[in-house]
């Protein structure tokens, strides 16, 4: 056997030796090592800075062709005027398409119909400029929706990103701060960290609005301009943290 081989060979007993000797306590420190576990949450407050509108049309007709061909102009109408303000295709899509039929009330135009056909035709309108909130509102009504359904107020997904980190940041540092209060109060001495745990996390969104329904466009034409106010949104986050400790 030469000097290298006897050299390699008495160098993998040693290693193996060692690596025996330190998995195990390393396991043990690991495993046993005392510990405290806090939670903390931070929250960020902001404006939002997209809305989301859920405006549609609605006809009525004892004709279910006459009741269809009414929606589809009015529709038209809608997204053509809205597209007029400057808001881009991509941004205005169809969310609801529905037709039935049913018995006419007492007070409607059709009593005494046996059956009417109801068409509605819903369009949801995304915006980057919240302010323009209302003017939206007023020219979809103008052009013949007589239906908003709601009016959200949200944030765009990088600034989302962005204020969940801010919101992680002050999460860890409550969690911090706890975590010494108790640490001074047990009389022990925090060492590392030993586990950290983040939550998922929504969009937030404030509703502006409920459904509202008018006449359509000629009673629309009496109406004052839509005042809507945006408010603000809170994002929030939350970490749970195990931090080793030592007397």
């Amino acid at each position: 056997m030469t000097n290298m081989t006897m050299k390699m060979k008495w160098f993998s007993i040693c290693l193996l030796a060692v690596c025996c000797l330190v998995i195990p306590v390393a396991a043990a420190e690991s495993g046993d090592m005392p510990s405290i576990t806090v939670s903390g949450t931070g929250s960020i407050t902001t404006a939002p800075d997209e809305v989301i509108i859920s405006a549609g049309v609605q006809t009525t007709h004892t004709d279910p062709v006459t009741a269809q061909q009414e929606n589809a102009q009015k529709t038209s109408a809608v997204i053509s005027a809205l597209k007029g303000l400057g808001i881009a295709s991509e941004d205005i899509k169809t969310s609801g398409y529905s037709m039935y039929s049913r018995t006419p009330d007492d007070d409607s135009i059709f009593a005494g119909k046996k059956e009417v056909y109801v068409v509605s035709n819903t369009v949801t309108v995304t915006s980057g400029d919240v302010s323009r909130a209302g003017e939206i509102i007023d020219t979809a009504v103008m052009s013949g929706a007589n239906n908003v359904n709601s009016v959200r107020f949200t944030i765009s997904d990088e600034k989302a990103q962005s204020l969940r980190a801010q919101a992680l940041i002050a999460a860890v540092a409550q969690a911090r701060g706890d975590a010494d209060t108790l640490a001074g109060a047990l009389g022990v001495t925090i060492i590392g960290v030993q586990d950290v745990t983040t939550y998922g996390s929504s969009t937030p969104m404030n509703y502006a609005a409920d459904t509202m329904s008018f006449g359509g466009m000629e009673s629309a034409k009496a109406y004052a301009p839509t005042p809507i106010e945006a408010g603000t949104l809170d994002v929030t986050a939350t970490v749970n943290i195990v931090y080793g400790i030592q007397n």
